[in-house]
């Protein structure tokens, strides 16, 4: 179960909320003109009906024809939040603010719209204001409540609720998300006296059957789980996530049959569910039918082409059908999508060795040994570490984290609610462009970009080394990365330690994914010469890819043994923080106010962060230095669409592919042709 509370926040009762608003808004001001009652009334109505694009028309009139009506900009804010416009929202009820500094509820709702957009601590503040207008507003605090749940203050939340609790006996949601803080605070027997409490207030909810299903499974109360989920497929069976955690349940049990059944009902309604055929191939393997093992591997491997894992354990399956050469070819891709995987080489190595290539069986096992010592900082208990990286331990276990389902109180239309097979585009490295055959030429050529300094680099070396900014993987075979690498440490030991020198050793790294390397040469860059920002920039970029593949490859690992010998030492990872990244591209913009990609990489960043508009205002400053930036234009609609800012989402996406991002107009379809 996730940290972060967010997954168990009701955002359903924030509609209730606006619902019981919209009633204690009867009374409209006798002064005002016809033409604004009118519209205003036209607009409540329709938020009443669930109109919310025909209620914003209106109030627009509304507020055209009475700029100070304060009432109208309070409901256009409601219309907006329903529709997804948070950001909208809070602007609206920020305007209701300024013409009624004392209007509890746009406080509230404002509130309400900052927690959506992650602004959490001026959610906070605003509830607090909300509060000391009205101190018996049980909706109030269990909104704050809500916040301090995404804070992982559930010491908090539980008071908030148990506040509103106070004021309102009947106040499911409280209940509900009550029970959940204090789950997390290992009040086992409480919470579920709340979650009880939840469903007996708001029977046919099945949220809330959900959530203390989920609970009783995590404290290993699967019976009475079992009942739950089934009482969720029984209101909606044709609900993915209710079969998923059900699958869950049975595995708990060791009945891999209806777990089996459970995760074919989830593929047949969400094919592209990656999760759960990966988990339908480990129980295959454990059950030693390898072929279908294979297949399902497979799929994994088609929706998530990158995915490391798969071909590790696909190159395992098989190993043990005695297929040695497509064992070798599934080790090898896993290798190239992270050089730095110990396990791949080992087993790789065992293949090789199976295979008669004693030579290479060598290399990869003195390549893995090198690895090792590094993570274990210089360890030498080979024979343990090496059994240790080598086993495959993924036949013994089953992943568990969450899955992107669809479902709930989710509208259709909304890009962050849909299956979007659309991914933003990666970091900017500055790399050694390698001199490419014609074939290749034109797909990479068109993808590159320097600054003047770079571009003056270029024009005056007489080595004819020539570095591109990109966020593409720049193409190099390893013979000739080698040898260029062999020329810089030669150049080293010739001309002593040179700033240059390792920097070039850390472009060529990166450009290998060799990311322990790669940073271990930044470092001596920075420390022969701090005011290099390209290794800052460089450096960043590399530690940001290695974060994230340490965080997914510890997803992959804490999972759920599946004969359940020890669950308490499982443990959900949080997701990077990327603190020191930060720190990286930060210096490199204050050495390089005039480097767009340390901007764009930022703003990448602050996206996985989720601080949104502050990743707009970094991918804004990138395109300003850089107007031809297609990548910063590309990544910034896909915030803006996420946002619910589609008009100026559907504008950046039409500059992007005017510069060559043909994928933007398949979104320009999908989301701005409606």
């Amino acid at each position: 179960m996730q940290k972060a509370a967010s997954r168990y926040t009701n955002i359903k009762a924030s509609k209730i909320f606006f619902v019981l608003a919209l009633l204690m808004l009867v009374s409209v001001n006798v002064n005002s003109q016809v033409n604004y009652e009118n519209f205003l009334n036209l607009g409540q109505v329709k938020i009443q009906k669930e109109d919310y694009v025909g209620a914003v028309t209106d109030l627009n009139t509304a507020i055209y024809a009475n700029k100070k009506g304060f009432k109208a900009y309070f409901l256009r804010g409601v219309a907006k939040y329903n529709l997804g416009d948070f950001k909208g929202a809070e602007m609206d009820f920020s305007s209701t603010i300024s013409l009624h500094p004392l209007y509890v509820r746009a406080y509230f709702y404002r509130g309400i719209s900052r927690d959506r957009l992650y602004e959490y601590s001026n959610a906070l503040r605003d509830f607090d204001y909300a509060l000391e207008i009205d101190p018996f507003s049980p909706e109030a605090f269990a909104a704050r409540g809500d916040t301090k749940m995404h804070l992982n203050d559930y010491k908090g939340a539980v008071s908030d609720y148990t506040s509103a609790i106070e004021l309102n006996k009947n106040l499911a949601p409280a209940y509900l998300n009550r029970g959940i803080a204090r789950h997390f605070l290992k009040q086992n027997k409480e919470a579920l006296n709340d979650l009880d409490k939840a469903i007996k207030l708001d029977y046919y909810n099945i949220e809330g059957w959900l959530k203390r299903g989920m609970v009783k499974y995590e404290i290993d109360s699967l019976h009475a789980a079992l009942s739950d989920f089934n009482q969720v497929i029984k209101f909606d069976n044709n609900n993915p996530f209710a079969y998923f955690q059900r699958g869950l349940t049975f595995l708990k049990l060791v009945d891999t049959v209806s777990t089996l059944r459970d995760y074919q009902k989830v593929v047949e309604m969400e094919p592209n569910n990656a999760l759960t055929h990966y988990n339908i191939a480990i129980i295959k393997s454990q059950q030693k039918k390898y072929k279908d093992a294979l297949e399902a591997y497979t799929t994994v491997i088609g929706i998530n082409p990158r995915n490391v894992y798969s071909y590790y354990n696909r190159g395992i399956i098989n190993y043990l059908m005695d297929d040695y050469k497509a064992a070798e070819k599934d080790f090898t891709s896993a290798i190239e999508i992270f050089p730095d995987f110990a396990g791949a080489y080992i087993n790789r190595s065992d293949t090789r060795r199976k295979l008669g290539k004693d030579r290479l069986a060598k290399e990869d096992e003195a390549i893995a040994k090198k690895i090792i010592a590094m993570i274990n900082n210089g360890a030498s208990n080979w024979a343990l570490l090496y059994r240790r990286y080598g086993d495959s331990t993924y036949f013994d276990k089953i992943m568990e984290f969450e899955a992107d389902f669809v479902g709930g109180n989710m509208k259709k239309g909304r890009v962050q609610f849909e299956r979007v097979n659309i991914k933003p585009k990666p970091n900017f490295f500055l790399v050694y462009a390698f001199e490419l055959p014609d074939s290749l030429n034109m797909n990479y050529g068109n993808y590159e970009y320097v600054d003047e300094g770079i571009a003056s680099f270029n024009a005056q070396n007489k080595l004819g080394i020539k570095l591109f900014y990109t966020t593409r993987q720049w193409p190099v075979s390893k013979e000739k990365a080698r040898d260029e690498l062999h020329k810089i440490d030669t150049t080293i030991l010739i001309t002593g330690d040179t700033a240059a020198a390792y920097f070039m050793k850390g472009v060529i790294n990166s450009t290998l994914q060799n990311y322990a390397t790669a940073m271990e040469s930044y470092d001596n860059s920075i420390e022969k010469d701090k005011n290099i920002a390209y290794a800052y920039l460089n450096r960043g970029a590399t530690r940001y890819e290695l974060d994230e593949f340490i965080y997914a490859e510890k997803e992959f690992t804490n999972s759920i043994n599946i004969s359940r010998d020890d669950p308490d030492k499982v443990k959900n990872e949080n997701p990077p923080a990327h603190d020191e990244t930060l720190e990286d591209f930060d210096k490199a913009i204050n050495l390089n106010r005039g480097l767009p990609f340390a901007f764009y990489n930022r703003a990448n960043v602050k996206v996985r962060q989720q601080r949104y508009q502050r990743a707009i205002d970094d991918y804004s400053m990138a395109i300003k230095l850089e107007p031809k930036l297609a990548e910063a234009y590309f990544n910034r609609a896909l915030v803006l669409l996420f946002l619910d800012e589609t008009k100026l989402a559907c504008s950046d996406l039409s500059n992007a592919g005017e510069l060559g991002l043909e994928e933007s107009y398949n979104i320009i379809k999908r989301y701005c042709n409606k």
